[in-house]
């Protein structure tokens, strides 16, 4: 593999998988999260974490293992055909345009803290589309560009998160963490709403095949990225809970409302400011690994769309990037970000799932592949991915199954409109 400046270094597929989980989520969901397990809310995000660790270890095997574009979609794949693949990489890409459209819209609840005007409708779909459309032209010109902004923006969401920390701590009342389960004392709940704030682990692996060294970066990538955040976010929670009575009540800027009962005006416009550039962060992720699902899809499906094709000059996927942006930035005028969150985290799950099933299948039908990373103890590990993922789904109403039903639906019925005959036997490969 050539490595060079053009391709991704550890850094990149680190911070690439940091910014996908360190999102909006946590500048919106202390509130909720406090409601639901008053101090408790803080374990909430490590135990969470704790068993989402038993998926990233998949993800760290199967990404050391397979060094191409996709993530999930090439190893649901390779393990159960090219039909079931394409479900998990529709669904996969679906997801990702839908949460990049929901953070987007969701930009204007913090944008008017600074002026009223600027929470304004058009002010807000106006600042999604520009942002949308700049990050799309951004990796239009090259994975390295793309790479580099999401660098950036993931050091610069921290920033503000530190300060906020080490700056509560001394504010914070300790009297305020009795009774520890205190809110409606649902944990459980409250350990399923952790997972909007830390999925995106996944994103990592999608860009394997333009990554310098993927069975060495892939797995540190992974792991390490959830690791970070939830230690984070638990330090976040704490300060939150600690110095905020009111946090239970404040539902569309936490954060910004806490960092200003002890920091004073100007702490909370630093922390929305950090929620802004937290969500142009996440966005400016999405906009590098969603093409990367569409690209990967139309290698094997979708032929005729020419999603795959490479640029001449960039070297990126820029139909598929085009494509991308196109539907991100129409989604913009129609979506509400409150009832994706259940929608999306069904979909990631579904893709959890998928991707622990498919490391038992090829460690029985493949196991003398070469694996640089291989998960410990994998035989109780995958299957404990397994159940935590059914026990995920499990906390989704039916109506945002049906949704994603309907995505799927409207996946194999775009495949059969344009997937032709002709170029599915054209590609021997095609099961």
């Amino acid at each position: 593999m050539v490595k060079g400046p053009r391709r991704l270094s550890f850094l990149d597929v680190f911070c690439l998988g940091l910014n996908a989980i360190v999102g909006s989520g946590i500048f919106l969901f202390p509130g909720q999260l406090a409601a639901l397990a008053g101090p408790a809310s803080a374990l909430a995000f490590l135990a969470c974490a704790g068993l989402l660790c038993t998926i990233a270890l998949c993800y760290a095997e199967l990404g050391a293992m397979f060094h191409e574009n996709g993530a999930s979609y090439v190893y649901a794949r390779e393990a159960f055909g090219d039909s079931v693949g394409y479900a998990v990489g529709f669904v996969a890409w679906s997801t990702a345009v839908l949460s990049g459209a929901a953070v987007a819209s969701v930009l204007a609840a913090h944008l008017g803290y600074f002026h009223p005007a600027l929470g304004s409708e058009v002010v807000k779909k106006a600042a999604a589309s520009a942002g949308i459309a700049l990050f799309g032209l951004l990796n239009y010109r090259g994975v390295k560009p793309g790479a580099w902004a999401v660098d950036v923006l993931t050091v610069a969401k921290l920033i503000p998160l530190m300060i906020f920390v080490l700056c509560g701590l001394a504010f914070v009342d300790f009297e305020r963490y009795t009774p520890f389960y205190g809110g409606q004392a649902d944990f459980g709940y409250a350990m399923f709403l952790a997972l909007w704030p830390l999925q995106g682990f996944e994103v990592a692996p999608i860009p394997a095949g333009e990554t310098d060294d993927p069975q060495r970066d892939l797995p540190r990538a992974v792991v390490g990225s959830l690791l970070f955040a939830a230690v984070i976010y638990a330090a976040v929670q704490i300060v939150a809970v600690g110095t905020f009575p009111g946090l239970s009540l404040s539902l569309e800027r936490p954060l910004a409302d806490a960092a200003q009962s002890f920091m004073g005006p100007w702490g909370g416009v630093l922390m929305a400011g950090a929620g802004i550039i937290s969500m142009t962060g996440f966005i400016a992720g999405e906009s590098l690994g969603a093409p990367r699902y569409l690209s990967a899809l139309s290698a094997r499906s979708l032929r005729s769309l020419r999603l795959a094709e490479e640029h001449p000059e960039f070297g990126t996927p820029h139909r598929a990037i085009l494509t991308t942006t196109g539907a991100t930035m129409v989604l913009v005028a129609f979506l509400d970000f409150r009832h994706l969150i259940d929608l999306s985290n069904l979909a990631v799950v579904s893709q959890y799932m998928a991707c622990c099933l498919a490391l038992c299948v090829l460690r029985v039908r493949r196991p003398a592949a070469p694996r640089p990373y291989r998960v410990p103890c994998a035989w109780l590990v995958a299957p404990a991915g397994c159940l935590i993922s059914f026990w995920l789904m499990t906390r989704v109403r039916l109506e945002e199954l049906g949704w994603v039903g309907l995505v799927l639906a409207a996946g194999f019925m775009i495949k059969l409109l344009v997937d032709r005959p002709e170029s599915r036997h054209a590609d021997p490969s095609h099961a």
